[in-house]
């Protein structure tokens, strides 16, 4: 139940991310994933985008 609660707390919707957020998770991403070619990471360049970084 702590466990959830953690995970619940980390998860944020993107159009909340500030850009240092953003830029956090687009590199964990890119080390997960070996790029950025998922849908989620290209949502959070948009929004990075829109975002002016």
């Amino acid at each position: 139940m702590a466990d959830e609660k953690e995970k619940a707390a980390k998860n944020k919707k993107v159009n909340k991310m500030t850009a240092a957020d953003i830029e956090t998770k687009l590199a964990e991403l890119k080390s997960a994933q070996g790029g950025l070619q998922s849908k989620y990471a290209q949502t959070l360049a948009r929004r990075k985008k829109a975002l002016g970084k």
